[in-house]
């Protein structure tokens, strides 16, 4: 139940930064261009923005397709008031990579883009990102809190229960000492055995794990999980590792201890 419960959490921890970044990379800004530029200068900027290591996708719009988008939302004559001049202006729509969603990060980028003769204006909402990074900060905080208060008590949980268990072998280290055995000969089946209880308790573990996930993904009309498949099969090895590594380590402390126990210990 420990080990399930070390695994919930990581599932939790995984699938809230997988959200956040979906998230921040559905928040675009938009290029607008000058009434001098050219269809092609758009597209070489456009070009230009894709080069760079920050930015996810870009969108052209053209004059076009703005207007026959407005078009849609506003009726066909709407601009018959204006005569000939039309106010739309050609826009490239830029998403950003989520780990690029610093606000001094996307300020200095967007001068750059501001700076280029054909573009008049660069719109950004700097709120909407800030609030979406304190949202994912303060949301990551509280969880790493609580995966580290919840490692802690595993882990004592763990150290403890297996040396009670290997405490009620006092007796039975201490004839196999007074017989002659090596320390060796006398640790081995204790860490065999928490070992392999190891191994058990995190293949439980992830079993438990993977019926609360097929419950989840029921309830949601079972989503595409391609994309997170690679690492809830190392998730899946983590724990088991996780499970055999505490099992053995706290095993090969508890027979230590009870190997170096004082005589008036032995019956207490």
């Amino acid at each position: 139940m420990v080990l399930f419960l070390v695994a919930f959490i990581f599932l939790f921890s995984f699938h809230l930064w997988y959200l956040s970044n979906q998230v921040k990379e559905s928040v675009s800004f938009t290029v607008y261009m000058n009434e001098s530029s050219t269809p092609e200068d758009a597209i070489n900027l456009e070009k230009e923005i894709q080069k760079s290591n920050v930015v996810k996708t870009t969108k052209y719009n053209s004059v076009e397709d703005i207007t026959n988008m407005m078009n849609k939302d506003f009726g066909a004559d709407h601009l018959d008031v204006l005569g000939d001049y039309n106010p739309y202006k050609a826009t490239i729509e830029v998403h950003l990579k989520a780990e690029s969603m610093k606000v001094n990060q996307i300020k200095q980028f967007i001068r750059t883009l501001e700076s280029k003769p054909t573009v008049e204006m660069v719109d950004y909402r700097d709120d909407l990102i800030n609030n979406i990074n304190t949202a994912y900060y303060n949301t990551s905080a509280l969880v790493i809190i609580i995966f580290l208060c919840l490692l802690f008590i595993s882990i004592t949980l763990i150290n403890h229960t297996i040396a009670l268990t290997i405490k009620n072998k006092k007796l039975l280290i201490r004839s196999m000492q007074l017989v002659g055995a090596k320390p060796s000969f006398i640790r081995r089946p204790f860490l065999w055995k928490g070992l392999w209880l190891g191994l058990i308790g995190g293949l439980i573990a992830d079993a438990l794990a993977v019926a609360v996930m097929a419950a989840i993904y029921n309830h949601l009309n079972n989503p595409d999980i391609t994309p997170f498949l690679r690492t809830y099969i190392l998730l899946g090895a983590g724990i088991i590792i996780l499970g055999a590594v505490l099992s053995f380590v706290f095993s090969y402390i508890a027979v230590l201890r009870n190997m170096n126990l004082k005589n008036y210990k032995l019956y207490n």
